[in-house]
């Protein structure tokens, strides 16, 4: 008892004789490690940490701490006194212990933005610097860094606002990159947030260094003044506004000066389009399904989280598969195992089951032969080879098409119509069940490309690919395309037909 009464007044005496500034919660620490700094090469200090709690200690708050390491996973950290603590900024080293030291340019880097900017950082002497870790950040973000090299590659902690846009690059031609120990920063589009001091910290087993580069932005060179600007777009409004009005009049006044019989068209989203009709207004089902085609999943390029049915024809997301992140999973990708380089090809896919409302998320379309890979949206784009419908939830219908189409389809399609025109480069949906037609997309097709599906995640009803059933044939069967620009003709009970092409 009396030992434990000694300890308790020999620790009173040395917390009173000790001034100390407390640390607030959320203040970023270095602790002090007494055993490895007794050998010589070995650093005296460990970190950064940062406070997560203020202590009683002796009935004084603010003695003792709870630490915990940014990067460590462990969010219960441990428990230190203060006179083991120090704050950030980092400690200086002792010129015995240093063997490099952090060299940044002393003027400030000039940009404008929107430009990419190199802000060079390099340690003294060269020294190979990939087994070093490197850590880019601004003010006292330490712990949410710009860029966060360790380990042999980039780690994902990053500062969200400079996700996919910082990157480590060389400060010049002659320079060799890390082996060199160059550990410039690259920095694209630029914003005026970026504007600012950027802290340049490399760190080895037994040293560590620090450095702060200064970057001011300017604004984008050749601005043109406001006034300009409002002019250019007044006169190019107005140049628009008669080439439509010349336009619309040509168009009026078309049948009279080509000779042909005038046809009623519509226009969607932009693009003057014909629509196939029959006096009640309904798309021809059955001359689509001439050209149906049978089409199973290839189960060679299937994502790894979706069930497929033994016929090939049922996909949908697996139980395990949890979607945490936003937007559309465009990673559950299924392609088909039907593969395309000319003709007219169609096929169905129903999206509601009996009963069941139809599927609120779903992405059907046609990919390019060997662009079978998982990417971001970002890539599904029809330059890369993706060309799709897509059914969003609350975010609705739209295409990948560049601008993006956005659909307002009422009702939803409880059955979706596929019209794959590979030699005029046409891709049409059409509302099977509605008897509808929604959207074509015209382009220009290279290489084989093959049917693209992707049943979303929410519902209760999969995608599954239907056989079409056999079309009737008629007694005379028309060689003319399904989406042309021909002159339209009446059929035999006297209703003229019109087909609605790009």
């Amino acid at each position: 008892m009396y030992s434990e009464v000694a300890h308790d007044r020999q620790k009173l005496y040395h917390d009173s004789d000790l001034r100390h500034q407390p640390y607030t919660v959320g203040a970023m620490v270095w602790l002090h490690n007494p055993v490895e700094s007794r050998m010589k090469l070995a650093p005296h200090w460990k970190g950064p940490f940062r406070i997560v709690q203020v202590l009683e200690s002796g009935g004084e708050p603010g003695l003792t701490y709870r630490i915990v390491s940014p990067i460590d996973s462990d969010e219960r950290g441990q428990v230190v006194h203060y006179n083991r603590l120090r704050p950030l900024p980092i400690p200086t080293l002792s010129s015995t212990e240093k063997s490099f030291t952090v060299v940044v340019p002393r003027d400030q880097i000039v940009a404008h933005v929107g430009s990419t900017v190199t802000l060079p950082c390099w340690i003294s002497p060269p020294e190979n610097a990939e087994a070093l870790e490197i850590r880019w950040y601004r003010h006292d973000q330490f712990s949410n860094p710009v860029l966060f090299y360790q380990h042999g590659k980039i780690q994902d902690v990053q500062e969200e606002s400079f996700r996919n846009r910082s990157s480590l690059t060389v400060w010049s031609d002659q320079s060799g990159g890390l082996k060199d120990g160059d550990v410039s920063l690259r920095l694209e589009k630029l914003r005026i947030q970026d504007e600012g001091s950027f802290h340049c910290y490399v760190s080895g087993e037994s040293e560590y260094d620090s450095s702060k580069v200064v970057l001011n932005l300017t604004d984008p060179p050749d601005s043109p003044d406001s006034s300009d600007l409002w002019k250019a777009l007044f006169f190019t409004l107005l140049i628009c506004a008669l080439l439509g009005l010349v336009g619309q009049i040509l168009y009026k006044y078309r049948h009279k000066l080509t000779g042909k019989k005038k046809e009623e068209q519509i226009c969607e989203d932009g693009a003057m389009e014909k629509r196939t009709k029959e006096a009640g207004g309904e798309i021809h089902i059955e001359e689509l399904r001439k050209h149906a085609v049978k089409i199973t999943i290839d189960q060679h390029y299937v994502s790894p989280d979706l069930n497929i049915s033994k016929d090939r024809k049922i996909v949908m997301h697996s139980k395990e598969y949890k979607h945490t992140g936003e937007g559309f999973p465009y990673k559950l990708y299924a392609f088909g195992a039907q593969k395309f380089t000319s003709g007219r090809h169609y096929w169905e896919v129903a999206l509601a089951r009996q009963n069941t409302p139809p599927k609120n998320y779903w992405l059907i379309g046609v990919v390019k032969h060997g662009n079978f890979r998982e990417k971001d949206k970002s890539a599904f784009t029809p330059s890369n080879g993706y060309w799709f419908l897509c059914s969003d939830g609350a975010n609705g219908f739209y295409t990948n098409s560049d601008p993006p189409v956005t659909l307002p389809l009422t009702p939803r399609p409880e059955q979706l119509g596929v019209l794959l025109d590979y030699d005029l480069g046409q891709l049409s949906f059409y509302n099977v069940k509605e008897r509808k037609h929604l959207l074509t997309m015209s382009t220009r097709f290279t290489g084989s490309v093959a049917p693209l599906f992707n049943p979303g995640v929410g519902d209760q009803s999969p995608l599954v690919i239907l056989d079409c059933p056999e079309p009737v044939k008629s007694p005379v069967e028309s060689s003319e395309p399904l989406l042309s620009n021909t002159e339209a003709t009446p059929d035999a009970s006297g209703a003229t037909q019109r087909i609605k092409s790009k």
